[in-house]
Order: structure tokens, then sequence, then C-alpha cells
């Protein structure tokens, strides 16, 4: 799943422009794609479209005023003639609509309402220039508006609560408070290491504990970079990948698309649906169709690396592994994003651990240039779009900035894998991130433990990295993780999943 995605709802009409063009909402199932300038471009104009009152003053100008709502509509039409899903946009747009309402409510300025339309403040600003037919049609577009955000509120309500009261007061395993049961599963990993077995277990028959089904959980979606080995001929190396996952019954051809061509397709959940694609960075990239925790699901990915591993393929040291996740429950809550941010940002440091892959060289992550570690203020967020969460960071949410039930996020922070079971407690790691940010009814407490935070704390206490830690030394060093872990998910053998991928990782720079 990429930044685009199939839009599966009636999305929001928007009036009638000035120069008389009627914008009206996308079909069902019309696909909306994007090219790394079109995403820039709904960048800029999200900024643009959040002019409010530029001093609160008891007089604050009307707003919006004619020409906002006129821009609005021709940056729209823009998008749309361009093949952008004007979703973000209309999310902003909504988000500042509330948000200059509560500025109305407080220093008794112009107001927005169904039945009236923006009425001009006490200033003696107007809306000359609007016909009443566009003003009925603006209450129209408003009214559907305020009627679907409603309805996927009160859906998203009812899945918090439903999610809170499914996640049991006492859980039969609780690391924070006995360390003697993560040892245990932390010292099984290191004998398996030893031992030369498979270390990270691989489930095929509920592997998410619920966190991924179709039904009470979410979709998910993988995008796995590789390169090819070196002295191995890539062109016949790509030739087969693709021929074999076409044969296996995992891709609808044998080629290899373009690059993110997967939006411009449309995304499915058919299982033959995995699409072998470029990348600027690797020799390629195969991206899944939406997925479930389902045993047809894991099987696929399993023979999807074996077949790319067998053909030459590698999870070389600037391949990265991006899960999507599906937020259909995060609704246009800032509160839900809030938590969800500072939920990383006081993991952060144990995520980018997680995130390299176990078999890289010198047991490093592949650095931040295309997962930069995003900025969370410690205070929260009063509106969505003051989340810094684009392409290109650790945590992008600008596919759930719209709502509604196509709203997700990727986590890009992971490396690239080849290996089934890091790849799945990675895609555990987001999903349980995602239900924990809608199942908790506050923030986490505790401050940012940044990326290279715990190298930094051995050095400062003048503990070697290499030094093995033992009694309180470990106790401390593991207490991030092991809160984390209690936090994310319930069942043991989940726990004991992650711990065995904390085993083969390492903690990594700043």
């Amino acid at each position: 799943m990429g930044s685009g995605s199939r839009i599966d709802h009636q999305h929001h009409l928007v009036a009638t422009t000035a120069a008389g063009s009627t914008i009206t909402a996308p079909r069902e199932d019309v696909v909306l794609g994007t090219t790394p300038e079109q995403q820039q471009l709904v960048n800029d104009l999200l900024l643009e479209s959040r002019r409010l009152a530029p001093e609160l003053t008891a007089q604050p100008p009307a707003w919006p005023i004619p020409d906002d709502v006129e821009a609005w509509s021709r940056q729209r039409l823009r998008l749309i003639n361009e093949g952008v899903d004007p979703g973000p946009l209309d999310a902003a747009i909504h988000d500042a609509i509330q948000e200059s309402q509560r500025l109305r409510d407080a220093f008794g300025g112009a107001s927005y309402s169904p039945e009236s339309g923006f009425v001009p403040s006490q200033r003696g600003d107007s809306l000359e220039g609007i016909t009443p037919d566009d003003r009925a049609v603006q209450r129209a577009a408003a009214q559907q508006v305020l009627d679907e955000v409603a309805a996927e509120h009160q859906a998203a309500t009812a899945l918090q609560e439903q999610a809170r009261e499914q996640w049991p007061a006492d859980r039969p395993v609780n690391y924070t408070d006995d360390f003697d049961a993560f040892q245990r599963d932390f010292e099984a990993a290191r004998d398996r290491a030893e031992r030369g077995e498979q270390v990270i277990p691989y489930m095929t028959e509920n592997a998410t504990g619920g966190l991924g089904a179709r039904e009470g959980g979410r979709g998910f979606g993988i995008e796995i970079e590789f390169d090819v080995q070196p002295g191995v001929n890539r062109r016949t190396a790509i030739q087969n990948i693709g021929r074999e996952l076409h044969e296996a019954g995992l891709a609808r051809d044998s080629n290899q698309h373009g690059y993110h061509s997967q939006q411009g397709a449309g995304y499915t959940d058919a299982p033959n649906a995995w699409r072998l694609e470029q990348d600027c960075t690797v020799d390629g990239e195969l991206v899944s169709p939406i997925l479930y925790d389902e045993p047809q699901s894991w099987q696929n990915l399993a023979t999807a690396c074996e077949i790319i591993e067998r053909n030459g393929g590698r999870a070389s040291f600037g391949a990265g592994g991006h899960v999507h996740v599906g937020m259909h429950d995060f609704d246009h809550d800032v509160a839900n994003h809030t938590r969800l941010m500072q939920t990383y940002a006081q993991h952060e440091d144990v995520l980018y651990r997680l995130a390299q892959n176990p078999s890289s060289e010198g047991n490093r992550h592949r650095g931040t240039r295309w997962c930069r570690p995003n900025p969370v203020p410690s205070e929260g967020y009063t509106a969505i779009s003051q989340i810094d969460s684009r392409h290109g960071m650790a945590v992008n949410l600008s596919g759930a900035r719209r709502g509604g039930a196509s709203a997700h996020g990727e986590f890009r922070l992971w490396d690239g894998s080849l290996s089934p079971s890091v790849i799945q407690t990675q895609v555990k790691l987001s999903l349980g991130m995602a239900a924990a940010a809608v199942r908790q009814e506050s923030a986490p407490s505790g401050s940012r433990m940044a990326l290279g935070s715990h190298r930094e704390q051995r050095s400062q206490a003048g503990i070697g990295q290499r030094r093995r830690l033992s009694g309180d030394d470990w106790r401390t060093n593991t207490a991030d993780f092991r809160q984390m872990v209690d936090s994310l998910f319930q069942r043991p053998e989940d726990k004991a999943q992650a711990t065995s991928l904390f085993q083969q990782t390492r903690w990594q720079r700043r």
C-alpha cells in the first residue's frame, strides 16, 4: 500500500466556483494516485488552507472570506485534474472550520451553520459575489460533510469502546512487573541462536491475536525492497522473480511495473495482487495487496520471500521495509493521532532497534535518510494538520488525515528483510501501536527516548557497548522495551516473539 489508496466511500461535495465550474465528488472506486511532485502540492495546499484570523482580536475578520472559498475550490479542482486525492485538503479545511468556529464562539465574530452559511463578522465583511444558488450548494455540501463526519465519528467511537472492553485488566504475562518472564523468553531466543535454529517464531494461525483480523481488526500492507546479489545478472534475476511470483499465483503477471504503479492499479485484498515494482533506491520492490491475519496471507509472504531470495535477491543495507496499517477508527480525532505519535516518541529508540535487519552487517540500521524521526511536541497537538508525519518520516500519517474507511498510516522505519518472521513481528508492532492509540484513554506518560538514547546512557555510565549487562544495569537497559511490549500486546506468544527480535538486534546510534 502506497501513499495513494482506493477511495471506497463517497467523498465530499464542494460548492460551485466563482468561475462556474462544478466540482463533484469522485465516484466510488475511482483510483487517485500521486507522484512525489503532487504529494508536495498537497502539502503546500494544506499549509495554504490553514489561513485563520491573523490576530485574536475582539473583531476577527470573517472567515472564510469569498477569496478563500474560490481558492479552495480551484485548488481542489486542480488536485482532481492531476489525479490527486483531495481528501487531505478536505480534512484540513474541516479542521480549520472547526477551529474558526471556536474562535468565533470565543470572540463574538462571524459563525458558520448549514442553515445560514458563513455569516459576516461585525467588522462588516461581506460575502459579495456569492449568489443565493452558490450559497445553497455550499449549505448542502456542508451538511453532507457534517453528516459523513458524524457517521464516521459514531462508528469510530463504537470501535474504540469495543477495543477497550476487549483489553483484559489482568494479562497472563506482564514484563514490566515480572522481569523473570522477560528473561526466560530472552534466554530461550539466545539459546535458539546458539543452536543455529530459527530464532524468531513464525505464526500462520491467529498470528496477531485479533489485531489484524478481517473482522474487528485492521488490514495491513507490506512493501519489501531488495537488491540483487553481486555477481548475479540483475535483469535475469528480476525476470525470474516476476515469473515465479506469477506462477505461484501471487502476482497477476510476471512484469516489473513502474514505481508506485500499484496506486494506479488500485488496492485490493485479492491474494494474487502482489505486484513487483521498480524503485529508484534498490533493484526491486514487492508490494503486497491488502492483507489480513489469515493463514494464506502468511503463507504467501513466506513464499514471496523465498522466491526473491532463491533467485538472487537480498535485503541489502539500504533496503527498507514499509508497513501500512488501516486507521479507519482514528476518525478526525486529534487525540487518537496524538496518542500514536507520543507512543512512538516515548519508545523511539526501542523501535529503531527493532527496525534493524538482524542480518545487517555490523548490526546497524540503514539510517534515517528515508525514515527521519518524527518531531513530537510533549504537549501534543490541537489540530491534526500540526502533525509533521509525511512521506520520508519514520511514521507517515498523510494517508490518515482524510479519515474514513480508506485511512491508513505507514510505518517506514523498518529495515528491509527477507525473513518472514522478522517482517511479521514488525507488522504486529505496527498494528499494536495503531490499536493502542485508540484503545488508550490518555497519552503515555514518560519522557521521549530518542534514537540513540540507550547508547548514550551507556557511554555516560562508562559502560562499553560490547559488554554484556547483568543485574540492575540489564533491568534498566531493557525497561523501555518491556513497558512498550506490555502496552501493545496481551498474549505471551506475541511478547516472546518481539523479545526474540529484540535479542537479535542492537541499540542504534543517534
